[in-house]
């Protein structure tokens, strides 16, 4: 029996041509676009995005907005008026992974660093890369800049005679411990840093909870919109078939449970972030539940779309598990964005996942752009819109589900 059992399964895929070229053909194409994704994130295709405002006018500040531009491992959004408000609205909104506002000439130091780095939460790692950046290239680029920090310093804790080298320890030690004391604002004499967001736990968290949440609604719902294939073998639309507008009234109300259904499950993951991690989504309960909303409307409409092409449960489950993999590698539900390459970076934008991971943290930062929000929700709705038509198109030209 063991023998004639794996002959009827292969048998049964050998016929179903199209579950045998995604069982084949869709692993080795995983791959590639895996390895392009993940090998970015340690390598030199990393660039980050930084948004820069030039306040102090100086001639070293100005070198170093130069040095920045032409830096090939950065892109720099820069405008001359560009205020400090501004950057920090960059920062909020997503639309670059970090901000310099550069303060005062890079070689004073009375009113405190000249470089204030302004970080968001929930892309806080691209702070302590952007630190290392800024000091590489002022040390290959500005070095006059790099030695005249380092004598401040000096100078600042007293010289570096041998009897005072005990004292210069205990001097660092204690000024990592003040650094510490305050996570708003870490002073590195040339550079402080400093989030855009209020001093409020749960903000990295946060960005997670969206990117998650929208991963397991479209896997969840892909489960749910499978069904359509198996009820359709078994014939139990046979008779709601013959009624008026049959097949529209079924895919509509299979789009609405889905829709229900996946807002549940957000709901959920957020009360789960809430509960152990404050992230406080109930204070923002309008935008949120709007955006939990669109983003269950637009995966409840691709799981649909995805289905009404396949023929049989198993090319649907191979070929949603693999869409799936991809918009959410590419998204950002798996990896931060802005670990990815810029050409992916882009693509991403055509997924719900980056939308979605958009709208909800536009949605929970207080004093985001309310035009990102609008353009995320109304993306997200018009992807929702555009598959569930297509799931009717294609459902209706085939004169069955």
């Amino acid at each position: 029996m063991i023998f004639p059992a794996a002959r009827v399964m292969f048998l049964t895929l050998l016929r179903d041509r199209g579950a045998l070229a995604m069982a084949f053909v869709l692993p080795p194409l995983i791959f590639v676009i895996f390895a392009a994704i993940f090998s970015s994130a340690g390598g030199d295709q990393l660039r980050l995005h930084v948004g820069i405002a030039d306040l102090a006018r100086t001639a070293t500040t100005t070198r170093l907005v130069q040095v920045l531009r032409q830096e090939p491992t950065l892109r720099v959004t820069y405008s001359d008026d560009a205020s400090a408000e501004d950057v920090r609205g960059l920062v909020k909104d997503g639309a670059v992974d970090l901000g310099l506002i550069l303060r005062s000439d890079l070689n004073e130091r009375s009113a405190g660093a000249p470089v204030l780095l302004v970080t968001h939460e929930a892309r806080a790692i691209a702070g302590a890369i952007m630190a290392g950046h800024l000091q590489r290239l002022l040390a290959v680029h500005m070095p006059d800049v790099a030695f005249a920090q380092v004598l401040a310093d000096l100078e600042a804790i007293g010289g570096i005679t041998s009897e005072q080298r005990i004292w210069i320890d205990e001097t660092f030690k204690e000024k990592a411990h003040e650094t510490r004391d305050d996570p708003r604002m870490r002073d590195a004499g040339l550079v402080a840093s400093e989030s855009a967001l209020p001093q409020t736990a749960g903000w990295a968290v946060s960005y997670y909870a969206g990117a998650v949440a929208v991963m397991f609604l479209l896997l969840a719902a892909v489960q749910g919109a499978v069904g359509l294939i198996e009820e359709r073998r078994l014939g139990v639309y046979d008779r709601l078939l013959a009624g008026p507008h049959a097949i529209a009234m079924i895919i509509l109300g299979k789009f609405l449970f889905l829709v229900a259904q996946g807002s549940v499950q957000a709901a959920l993951v957020f009360a789960a972030a809430y509960l152990l991690y404050g992230v406080d989504f109930i204070a923002s309960f309008g935008p949120w539940i709007t955006t939990t909303l669109a983003v269950a409307a637009a995966a409840s409409g691709l799981a649909l779309s995805l289905c009404v092409v396949c023929s049989s449960r198993q090319q649907a489950q191979v070929l949603s598990t693999f869409v799936v993999l991809i918009l959410s590698a590419a998204g950002g539900s798996m990896v931060p964005r802005f670990f990815l390459p810029p050409w992916l970076q882009e693509a991403g934008w055509w997924t719900p996942n980056a939308w979605s991971i958009q709208a909800y943290s536009s949605a929970l930062t207080p004093g985001s752009s309310v035009t990102s929000l609008w353009m995320a929700w109304a993306i997200l709705i018009a992807m929702a819109a555009g598959a569930l038509l297509f799931s009717l198109l294609i459902s209706l030209r085939r004169r069955s589900i």
